[in-house]
């Protein structure tokens, strides 16, 4: 069986999903999250390292999982914060999205609990549904990130 894995900008696609590379971009004018994400490819194994920290998060936790079809095997780990306000890398897909494309969980540990995670492009402040308890697609069109004031479209889904 073989799973297509192919170059894209900024990662890996691993049989239509996407494992994306991302790393903090300090400037003068931003503040240093020092968080990132990484993808490597050795053959038919594919590692993705997540960093998601900064010296000011105090709620940090792990969790990671690995899952293998065929003979491809994807293993991701994530260092995660709970109280992380900005971010600059990317989270990988949910296991769900692995799983329901027949691949097999093979190891996991801890959980992930962010969902709903959208990052401003211009400042990398999150909005978090979870805590904001309103969907960001339920948000007004006029609405600006309370951070920098970039509109709505500038903001991505990260997980």
């Amino acid at each position: 069986m073989d799973i297509l894995i192919e170059k894209i900008p900024g990662g890996i696609r691993v049989d239509g999903l996407d494992l994306r590379t991302g790393k903090c971009g300090c400037t003068a004018a931003l503040p240093c999250c020092h968080s990132w994400s990484k993808v490597k490819r050795s053959g038919d194994s594919v590692k993705f390292t997540v960093k998601a920290t900064g010296p000011e998060t105090k709620a940090n936790f792990t969790w990671s999982y690995s899952v293998r079809k065929g003979s491809t095997v994807v293993e991701v780990s994530v260092e995660d914060a709970r109280d992380k306000t900005i971010f600059s890398g990317f989270y990988p897909p949910r296991l769900e999205e692995w799983t329901g494309k027949g691949w097999e969980i093979v190891a996991r540990a801890g959980e992930r609990e962010d969902f709903g995670l959208w990052r401003c492009a211009a400042c990398r402040w999150l909005y978090k549904e979870k805590e904001q308890q309103v969907k960001f697609s339920d948000l007004p069109e006029d609405w600006k990130c309370p951070v920098c004031k970039v509109g709505k479209e500038s903001f991505e889904k990260i997980g």
